[in-house]
């Protein structure tokens, strides 16, 4: 996963833009892959909606996430979670003032 801020480092007026990839493993199955974005900050918890795209059995190349994107509070963290397959990124800091 990666994590850019454009605009000042100043919290309200930044936006803080996270991509993952995916990559199945060679030889899988294929199908749908389900993800959201979590992101936290001092003003709470915000889940995104859930997106999909459909990987082919024994494609092993790198899929790339719908971008999440928004303006935090504070600073925070967010984190990519599929949910199908089950797997969780581990979540990344980010700072703003």
């Amino acid at each position: 996963m990666t994590l850019a801020q454009n605009g000042s480092d100043k919290c309200s007026t930044s936006t803080v833009n996270a991509t993952g990839t995916f990559r199945m493993q060679a030889g899988g199955p294929g199908g749908t892959i389900y993800y959201h974005w979590i992101y936290k900050d001092s003003a709470g918890t915000k889940v995104s909606p859930t997106y999909s795209f459909v990987v082919a059995a024994s494609d092993a190349s790198a899929h790339f996430t719908v971008t999440g994107s928004w303006s935090p509070a504070s600073s925070g963290s967010v984190q990519l979670v599929f949910t199908t397959p089950s797997y969780t990124v581990p979540l990344t800091n980010f700072t703003c003032r």
